[in-house]
């Protein structure tokens, strides 16, 4: 995601991303602006100008595209392994991250820098100076993640066991003769009770989150 206009910065998170994940094909969603070719073309002569670096090197390797991004965030998300939120605001990144809870396989990451420079440094990426996260396995943020996905089949469970249970209902109701077990009944009681009460545990630790 592009919000910042220094070339340094996206140079650096484009030879992260290759360098953490193997990647054939980078998207610049421009935020808050029309894509400018002027910036993408700078960003490609430094990554060009740092091919000594291997890091780097394989950034220069990747299908390079440019959009402006969509104010709908799972659609952003979607269709992507990948989402770098280094260089947007905390609002956007949030936003971003809250998309990507319900997409199992994306990973919303971000670059973070391990030392501080000096006021003449140039800012590359080196063994030990920096820390390529995902925000989606870190802190409440991943706590958020799987309890959605508990949730979610906590729930599909629940709606199996319904359906089992009006099944053999309406059934008694067509078939008299029909008869139902009265441990089978008092297991499938059981059963969508610990459902409830799991699906409120799960809200109760979302909140305290």
């Amino acid at each position: 995601m592009v919000q910042s206009t220094t070339v340094d910065t996206y140079v650096n998170v484009m030879s992260a991303i290759c360098e953490e994940y193997s990647v054939e094909h980078i998207m610049l969603s421009f935020v808050d602006s029309d894509p400018d070719e002027n910036f993408v073309s700078n960003i490609q002569k430094r990554l060009v100008s740092l091919l000594s670096n291997s890091r780097y090197a394989k950034a220069t390797r990747v299908k390079l595209e440019i959009e402006r991004a969509s104010e709908n965030y799972v659609s952003v998300v979607e269709g992507w392994d990948v989402v770098d939120v280094t260089a947007v605001s905390k609002e956007l990144a949030i936003n971003f991250s809250a998309a990507a809870i319900g997409i199992r396989r994306v990973h919303v990451c971000q670059l973070n820098w391990l030392k501080r420079f000096k006021k003449d440094e140039d800012w590359i990426l080196v063994d030990g100076n920096h820390r390529y996260s995902d925000l989606m396995s870190s802190g409440a943020l991943s706590s958020l993640y799987k309890e959605h996905f508990h949730k979610r089949h906590v729930i599909i469970a629940f709606g199996i066991l319904f359906s089992v249970f009006l099944v053999v209902s309406v059934s008694k109701i067509f078939i008299p003769s029909f008869v139902v077990p009265e441990d089978l009944v008092n297991l499938f009681s059981l059963m969508i009770g610990a459902a409830g009460l799991y699906l409120a545990i799960i809200s109760l630790r979302v909140k305290n989150i």
